[in-house]
């Protein structure tokens, strides 16, 4: 007769469990923090009738400081909590998507700098190539989370 059999977890799956649990928690705080603030801004603006980027105009400058600073704060906090929360893997899958990013940023900023001064192309675009750079380093991180399947 087979039943079901009790199997206790040794202490390396609840390690590895709570690790996951610590991980997915970091990773949920980090996402809150950041909808709370896109939240507070993005409804200050609606009922101020401003655009997203005007908005910090409107706000008391001791609000924006110490809106800014938690912000600050948070982040912080949620990347200390993440680095605690993950295993050599994720960190080298990380460390690859970050230097990704650092080189497109360093390579395309003083290539449109240059041509710019050139009169070949208006000035810079900050969120072009902030987006650019973000978009780059999620890739080779995702490139690498691919091939390791």
């Amino acid at each position: 007769m087979m039943g079901n059999v009790m199997v206790e977890r040794g202490e390396g799956e609840r390690i590895e469990a709570r690790r996951r649990r610590f991980f997915w928690l970091s990773i949920g705080v980090m996402a809150a923090a950041g909808a709370g603030l896109g939240f507070v801004v993005g409804a200050t603006a609606a009922l101020k009738d401003l655009a997203i980027g005007e908005i910090w105009i409107a706000l008391p400058q001791l609000f924006v400081v110490a809106l800014l600073s938690v912000s600050l704060a948070g982040f912080l906090y949620g990347t200390w909590r993440f680095y605690k929360a993950i295993d050599e893997v994720e960190l080298v899958d990380n460390l690859w998507g970050s230097t990704a990013a650092c080189y497109i940023y360093a390579i395309l900023f003083p290539l449109w700098w240059a041509l710019s001064k050139a009169q070949l192309v208006s000035a810079p675009d900050d969120w072009a190539i902030f987006y650019t750079a973000l978009g780059g380093g999620m890739l080779a991180y995702l490139w690498r989370k691919w091939r390791a399947r």
